[in-house]
């Protein structure tokens, strides 16, 4: 007969064992699957959070710039307005004080020409129009605003 150096155990504690070692292989398996899901669920998480947080400070900046380009755009339409108002200011003084210099220009004239007596009763003749133009020139040649 044959001799065998190491003992045996029986047949079914042998399958017993395999499976226990084939069941902590599944386990332990089963257990770095797990865990790899975890980190890439983890990783995912951290890439949307960065994401969002890249996307709120774009928003934050894109709301700043439109705030500083909504000042800016109403500080300078102030300005327009300002300068406008003073272009109108401006021209009414003007107008107001152009018709101040003709109204004294006015009243120098009829002081100045007083026209005869038969220029009064018919100022159509052509001996009237003469009278006039000469007395008007004497007057734009004489008259100084003051």
């Amino acid at each position: 007969m044959h001799r065998r150096s190491f003992q045996t155990e029986d047949e079914g504690s042998f399958l017993l064992d395999v499976f226990k070692i084939a069941l902590g292989v599944f386990i332990g398996s089963l257990a770095a699957v797990f865990t790899y899901e975890a980190i890439v669920a983890f990783r995912a998480e951290q890439a949307v959070r960065k994401a969002l947080q890249e996307t709120k400070a774009q928003a934050d900046r894109m709301n700043a710039e439109a705030a500083k380009r909504s000042q800016h755009e109403a500080l300078e339409r102030q300005e327009a307005e300002q300068r406008a108002e003073q272009v109108r200011n401006a021209r009414a003084l003007a107008a107001r004080l152009e018709a101040e210099r003709q109204a004294r220009r006015d009243a120098a004239w009829s002081k100045f020409y007083q026209p005869s007596a038969s220029c009064k009763t018919d100022s159509g003749t052509t001996a009237c129009a003469n009278e006039y133009m000469a007395a008007r020139k004497r007057f734009d040649s004489q008259y100084v605003d003051r």
